[in-house]
């Protein structure tokens, strides 16, 4: 009788490698990630206080088949935030990556924001009452960090200090962020065009001060009707 051929492979290295264990990290992966797609969906249908009951319920298990792949509550609720905020940067990054000038970059990246938020805003109330990602950083920072390495780069071209981008930035998120609160907690007060439109005026009033002070020519007036005429 033969021996048995242990099911061992060699990864790029040579270095042996259980075909096995490999298999059930690659299949580790694919269920938490099915898992995490439930959960968002979760979020989307009961709100952001959605419990791992009602979790559990609609990714069709249960809650000790959920904390195989997530080492609690917590864990999930980390992946949850990590998956909204990566549709966050890429759809900013989309904006970043067309190349606009100034001022529409900075219309068009608070639009794009805001649309994510009117499409889902439970996840979006979801990911500020748990903010944390799974590296121990907030989605704040993050989109602060990828907001002020854009604003070094128009720093750096005006002669400016880059590190002055990194508290523009979180500015700017903080600002973003209060105001889109107030805007999911006031339905109907503005439409997410017309605050797109109110949001960036203000922002660009900023920044075109900056080039000014660099000595390149900016016209920081909002656009007509963002900000009305007292009602008669």
């Amino acid at each position: 009788m033969g021996n048995v051929k242990p099911d061992v492979a060699a990864d790029t290295t040579g270095v042996p490698v259980d075909g096995r264990r490999s298999r059930w990290h690659a299949h580790r992966i694919a269920r938490r990630d099915e898992l995490i797609t439930a959960a968002v969906r979760s979020v989307v249908r009961h709100g952001a206080s959605v419990g791992m009951d009602q979790l559990a319920t609609d990714a069709h298990t249960s809650k000790p088949v959920i904390y195989r792949y997530f080492t609690d509550k917590t864990d999930l609720h980390r992946a949850i935030t990590q998956r909204v905020v990566g549709t966050i940067l890429a759809a900013l990054r989309a904006v970043i990556d067309r190349g606009p000038e100034p001022r529409e970059l900075i219309r068009d990246s608070v639009a794009a924001y805001l649309e994510l938020l009117e499409q889902s805003p439970q996840l979006y109330r979801f990911v500020v009452r748990h903010p944390h990602l799974e590296d121990g950083t907030t989605f704040g920072e993050v989109i602060a960090e990828m907001l002020a390495a854009q604003l070094a780069l128009g720093l750096q071209a005006d002669g400016l200090d880059p590190a002055y981008a990194h508290p523009w930035g979180e500015a700017i998120v903080g600002f973003i962020n209060s105001a889109s609160l107030w805007w999911l907690d006031h339905p109907g007060t503005m439409t997410s065009e017309q605050l797109a439109n109110y949001l960036s005026a203000l922002l660009w009033g900023g920044a075109a001060g900056v080039q000014s002070y660099a000595g390149r020519p900016a016209d920081p007036r909002p656009a007509a009707q963002v900000f009305p005429p007292m009602p008669e």
